[in-house]
């Protein structure tokens, strides 16, 4: 009898430790910042499929992000990225008459980005994260003789981040945006969206 309480005693003990290690992880980063290096893989669905124009449906990127933590659920982050995202765009040609002919085109662009992203941690073991912001763009390289490299790009990302052990995480984050590229009267319609793999290793 004494057995069975004592290791019944043992047990509460361990899973009232283990809660409160799991509450402490998650109080210990209020207040503090967190690094988050990252490598991804974008797919486009607008991205140019003719290799001739360099351009392909999925590539490589890289990026890194701080987060401050303001309480035990909320967090903000801002970073740098390195990405290749699709346009899809519609240029009209017209005369005194009206509208004469409409052209639709996809290619892809190489942009310099700034992810500021509002973070949702609803776990104590902070293993799952909600997230969603604003990323402004620069344009650096296109498969398309029409795009500024002065120009701009807008998207709004939104992401879902699951943690594996202490450092390791794996987020996949949607965007969807605009541009303002270029100076051709002809283009009345751009659109761009990406889906992205981020391998992200958490530096608390």
């Amino acid at each position: 009898m004494n057995r069975k309480i004592l290791l019944m005693l043992l047990l509460t003990m361990g899973s009232q430790t283990q809660a409160a290690a799991q509450t402490t992880q998650q109080e210990d980063a209020v207040g503090h910042f967190t690094y988050c290096p990252y490598v991804a893989l974008f797919y486009s669905p607008y991205s140019a499929s003719d290799e001739s124009t360099g351009g392909h449906k999925i590539q490589a990127g890289f990026g890194f992000e701080t987060e401050y933590r303001f309480n035990k659920v909320f967090g903000m982050s801002a970073g740098i990225e390195l990405a290749n995202f699709g346009v899809n765009s519609s240029s009209t040609l017209s005369d005194r008459y009206g509208p004469v002919h409409t052209s639709k085109s996809e290619y892809d662009m190489k942009t310099l980005n700034v992810p500021m992203m509002f973070n949702f941690h609803p776990l104590e073991s902070n293993r799952l994260v909600f997230r969603l912001g604003l990323q402004p763009g620069w344009i650096l390289q296109s498969s398309s003789d029409r795009v500024s490299s002065r120009g701009m790009c807008f998207a709004v990302p939104l992401g879902l981040a699951v943690g594996f052990g202490e450092h390791l995480q794996i987020e996949l984050r949607y965007h969807v945006g605009t541009t303002n590229f270029t100076e051709d009267e002809r283009l009345d319609k751009t659109n761009q969206q990406t889906l992205a793999l981020n391998l992200t290793y958490v530096i608390r």
